[in-house]
């Protein structure tokens, strides 16, 4: 069960697949991770400009993943699933895969909270910690809690999934269907819905076609050691024949 809340602004949690593995062989596990760093900032930027208050964004960066939030409670949900399958889109065109889930709930600024002498020293997000540095999390609230608790519910695989609650706030341009544990998967390889080329459009994010997906996801799973049920799941979903 979602956790309750007053606020109920979406939240988008979007992270890189095989990071930790990648990251231990390669340096180039950061190419992925910077392709979704570089495409949330540049839909923030570009899709949606510096006077657009209402549709304006909140990012934050937790290890190799991100939430992503509204500014405020959006009846649809078709706004963060378009932003989700950009970024994923894009994150596969720059040869990683991502997994996302979208939740609702409160989000807000914490650190005032914190342990005083904390507040007091902190800069930013960050203090001296004698010769070292601390960093800390500003910010917290249910729209992550619930947006991970989704995630975490979430078969293997580099899948979009939200609550089978929400199916009906989003539109049938997206092709949708009920999975384990009353979740809904959203097919983010196949399908060019109008919002999410407008999204790619603007901020200048590596699409492709259906069939330019189709043929870097194959290359991505011939190209890592990936276990058999996450390629399943994961091509299953998406409707792609290995």
């Amino acid at each position: 069960m979602e956790v309750m809340d007053d606020d109920r602004r979406w939240g988008l949690y979007i992270d890189i697949e095989g990071f930790g593995i990648r990251y231990d062989q390669t340096m180039e596990a950061l190419i992925p991770l910077n392709a979704l760093m570089a495409g949330i900032y540049q839909i923030g930027t570009k899709a949606y400009d510096y006077t657009d208050n209402v549709n304006r964004l909140f990012a934050h960066q937790f290890g190799d993943g991100f939430i992503i939030v509204s500014c405020f409670e959006e009846r649809s949900l078709d706004r963060a699933v378009s932003i989700a399958i950009s970024l994923m889109r894009h994150v596969l065109g720059n040869g990683g895969v991502a997994k996302a889930s979208i939740a609702e709930g409160g989000f807000s600024d914490i650190k005032n909270c914190y342990p005083q002498p904390i507040v007091d020293a902190a800069n930013g997000g960050s203090l001296p910690l004698g010769a070292g540095v601390m960093t800390i999390i500003p910010v917290m609230g249910t729209a992550l809690i619930n947006a991970v608790a989704i995630d975490k519910k979430s078969p293997s695989g580099a899948l979009l999934t939200l609550h089978s609650s929400n199916k009906d706030r989003v539109s049938s341009k997206f092709e949708m269907k009920a999975i384990e544990k009353d979740l809904v998967s959203i097919n983010w390889v196949r399908g060019e819905p109008d919002s999410v080329t407008e999204i790619c459009t603007k901020a200048a994010l590596r699409s492709g076609t259906e069939s330019d997906r189709i043929d870097w996801l194959r290359k991505y799973i011939e190209d890592n050691h990936l276990p058999p049920v996450w390629t399943r799941t994961t091509c299953y979903e998406q409707r792609v024949s290995i």
